[in-house]
């Protein structure tokens, strides 16, 4: 699964750095995003500097990122793949985010622009 996990999460970085439309929304947005398998007990830690994903590497703990999405390895995969409305997901609670309320809807739009 940590493998699954990490080719999904390659493949994002290169869609959000290569698409026009999200490098405008986030070209001044600079934090640490942190996708923890809450089944698995693991994560990647990605790295964001004015709009760019320039690192992933996989997390020492839990507590890494300003902004921490958590949920099942399944539910990580199945929304970095575009298969699930994040907003759907958050509200029903099946994934959680924690970090400002900034960092969070950026993350959210950055999503929907990726795979509407």
């Amino acid at each position: 699964m940590e493998g699954e996990l990490r080719t999904v999460l390659e493949e994002f970085n290169r869609r959000v750095n290569e698409n026009d439309r999200v490098q405008k929304l986030i070209k001044k947005w600079s934090t640490s995003v942190l996708m923890w398998s809450k089944d698995q007990g693991f994560g990647f830690v990605l790295n964001v500097t004015t709009g760019k994903i320039v690192e992933m590497r996989k997390a020492e703990s839990e507590n890494e990122g300003n902004v921490k999405v958590v949920s099942s390895t399944e539910t990580l995969l199945s929304m970095l793949r575009g298969r699930e409305n994040i907003s759907h997901l958050y509200l029903d609670g099946v994934v959680e985010t924690y970090g400002s309320e900034k960092d969070q809807i950026v993350l959210d739009a950055v999503a929907r622009l990726l795979w509407s």
